[in-house]
Parts: structure tokens; C-alpha cells; sequence
């Protein structure tokens, strides 16, 4: 970054919950694509990792973040599924989950 965004301006500060939201999705999306492109479709991402990592606590906000990203696999045309109480997220491409994905709620 070669200077700060005019977002960082202080009359924007209300705005910062939204600004954070928006910047994890973001950082969301760049894991996993690395994961889509690095790992088999047998792994999952790990959405409780992640949510850790960039301090998201917030159970509505984890929820919303995976529905959103999940939409935006399938319409690429991914198959998506949660698994281990919701922590791991499965993507693949075949008409069954891998084996070691068991099922939850999405």
C-alpha cells in the first residue's frame, strides 16, 4: 500500500464494521482459491481457522460470510457442503461429497 485509502478518513469510522466485513471476504476468497488450486478436492478449507485468524466471533456474521461465499462457488459451479459441526468447507466438483465429508446444514 503506497498511502491510505480516503475511506481511513475519520468521518468514515462508523462505517469500519462494514469496511472490516467487506476487507475479510475479500481475504476469504484469495484462501480459497489458493486452497481450490493447491489442494484435492478431498480437503476442506477451514472455516474455523479462518474466522479465527482475521477475528470474526460473531456466529450471525461467520454464518452469513459462508452462505455469501458459498453462492458466489456455485455459481461458478462448485459443489459446496459444510462439514464438522460447520467448521470445515467442502468443494468439489463431483455429484457426491468425498467420503470424508459429513453432512451439515448448507
Amino acid at each position: 500500500m503506497k498511502e491510505f485509502t480516503s475511506r481511513l478518513n475519520i468521518s468514515n469510522k462508523d462505517n469500519f464494521p462494514s469496511y472490516h466485513y467487506e476487507r475479510t471476504l475479500c481475504y476469504m476468497r484469495r484462501d480459497i482459491f489458493e486452497h481450490i488450486i493447491r489442494e484435492s478436492e478431498d480437503s476442506y478449507f477451514e472455516l474455523d481457522k479462518f474466522y479465527h485468524e482475521h477475528k470474526i466471533k460473531d456466529n450471525t456474521t461467520m454464518e452469513n460470510m459462508t452462505s455469501k461465499i458459498i453462492e458466489e462457488l456455485q455459481e461458478l459451479g462448485w459443489k459446496c457442503k459444510t462439514s464438522f459441526g460447520g467448521t470445515g468447507l467442502f468443494i468439489y466438483s463431483t455429484e457426491n461429497p468425498p467420503p470424508n465429508c459429513y453432512d451439515d446444514t448448507f
